[in-house]
Parts: structure tokens; sequence; C-alpha cells
């Protein structure tokens, strides 16, 4: 197999890689697959491999510069036409016999580089694989069966690393006036937040009786549900990447009829409340709108 393919074709692996990480990031679909922390590193590292492609496909420009043709005959014209009578008798002596051998060494130059073509298209689909996983893939859509595989986490502490929502930090303390000005407005607010305020009571407090705004997948309860009035609202949570992502999701009560595809998107108003139940505390979110809506532009939480 000609090198100077081989190693155009590694340029181009790299050049595809380097602009598929870029042209994640700016269309705004590289927070599908991985947490913000190691977005800047990526892109950095899609950059080099860009770089990277080029230096190596100057590489192969200047081989071919150096085994062109006519510089070939050129330097073999200058230092080769002063021995050539010279041994002009002993090639016709052999002439016969190098034909022979030259079709039989050509022959299986040809038949060497034919089962070499067989791996190397190989190799090069399983790099170009994940490329076409992504694009012609399901990206962040997650079935109802990786759900219910992975489990719904509604216990913070099995979640080390997730961090409330600034939005939903404790609030300071108002007025009754104050209260009834800003009840209107329903907070906007996470999964994870109404996770951690049932484990934190000071958290707890800024919640309770206060309208909340929550988008999320709509899974429905099929257990613990004797009224039908009940279902889950999860997000995934990643710790690093797509790879790991788990669901997170709280209870939402709402008495109304409700037509929802599973795992569709939902916004919920409503306000959160934090009852016994089974013998522990939990977070029921009791709805009083619940309404489909778009995917977010960030589907994951952190």
């Amino acid at each position: 197999m000609n090198s100077s393919f081989c190693s155009f074709r590694d340029s181009l692996l790299l050049f595809l890689w380097g602009g598929f990480v870029l042209w994640l990031d700016l269309s705004k679909q590289l927070s599908t697959f991985l947490h913000p922390s190691l977005q800047p590193y990526t892109v950095t590292a899609g950059a080099l491999l860009i770089v990277l492609a080029l230096f190596s496909l100057r590489a192969v420009l200047m081989k071919q510069k150096e085994t062109d043709p006519d510089s070939h005959d050129h330097h073999h014209e200058h230092s080769c036409c002063h021995g050539h009578d010279h041994l002009k008798d002993a090639s016709d002596h052999n002439h016969d016999g190098h034909e022979e051998r030259n079709g039989h060494d050509s022959h299986d130059h040809h038949g060497s580089e034919g089962a070499k073509l067989g791996p190397l298209i190989f190799k090069s689909l399983v790099l170009l694989l994940p490329l076409a996983v992504v694009l012609f893939g399901q990206n962040n859509h997650y079935t109802i069966s990786t759900i219910n595989n992975r489990g719904i986490v509604q216990d913070i502490s099995k979640l080390p690393t997730a961090k409330a929502s600034e939005s939903t930090a404790p609030l300071p303390k108002t007025s009754a006036s104050d209260h009834a000005a800003t009840s209107a407005a329903a907070m906007p607010i996470q999964v994870i937040d109404l996770l951690y305020a049932v484990q934190m009571p000071t958290y707890r407090e800024d919640f309770e009786g206060k309208q909340v705004e929550l988008i999320g997948q709509f899974v429905p309860l099929t257990t613990g549900n004797p009224k039908g009035n009940r279902f889950q609202a999860i997000r995934l949570f990643i710790t690093c990447c797509a790879a790991d992502a788990k669901p997170v999701g709280t209870t939402v009560q709402y008495d109304k009829p409700l037509k929802v595809s599973e795992m569709g998107w939902v916004k919920i108003t409503g306000v959160p409340t934090f009852p016994m139940e089974g013998g522990r505390r939990t977070a029921v979110l009791i709805a009083s709108k619940v309404e489909e809506c778009p995917a977010p532009a960030e589907p994951f939480v952190y």
C-alpha cells in the first residue's frame, strides 16, 4: 500500500474529527454530550487535531514533490549516465532473466496491496463510526427503557457532585406585602433543587408555599399511584459526559386529565410540598398547570 495514500488517509481522519468537534461547539450541541467544565478542553483538542492534519498533509505533499518523476529522471541522468556504458553488456546478458523475475515480483506486489486494502478500509470505517452515530443517531434522546434500566434517582446523596441552581439559592426573608407581590411570578427551578430541599430543612423552607416552574421529561408513575394523578418529571444528570447520565426525578401530582407522550418535555407550574410517605420524606410538586414544551438547549443538569 502506498505510504503517501496512508498518510493522506490519516490527515483526512484528523481533519474530520477536529472539524466535527468544532462543529458541535459552534452548533451548540457539545453541551448534549459533555459537562461544561470539559467543553473548553475538548474544543482545544479539536483545534489541535486540525493543526496536526495540516502538518500531516504538508508532509505528504513534500514527500510527493521529492519523489516526482521529473526530478528523479534528472537526478538519474546526472549520476548514472557515466556508468551506463560500462554496465550495458552485463545488463543485456541478464535481461531475459530480469524480465521474468520482474513480472513475478510485480504480481506479488499487487497481490500484497490488495491484501492490505481490506484492513485499511475496515480501520478507517471504525474510526468514522462514532461520527456517523452522532450525526444519524438519537443524540440526546433517551427512551423510557433506558430510564427504567438505570433507575430514577430521588436521593441527593447518590449524586455527590450535584449542585443546587443559583436561581434557587436560599431566599431572603420577605414581608407579607413582598410575598403577595412576587407570588404571581413562578420561580424557575430544577428537579435537582427539590432533591436538595428534601434533605435540607432550611433550603426546604424557601420552597414551601411558593409557586415554582420546572421543566422535565414526562415519565408515567406505575407504582404508588392509586388515584392515577401522579407522574414523575425527570432530567438526566451527568458527572462527566452523556455516557454516565443518571435520571433524577421528582413526583408531580396533577388532578386534571393529561395526555403527554412518554419522555415528552413538559413545563410544570405548581407548589412544592415535602410530605412523609413510606416512612421517609419526599418531594411532591402539586401542579396547577402542565403543558408540553420544546426541549431546553441544555437537556442535562449538573
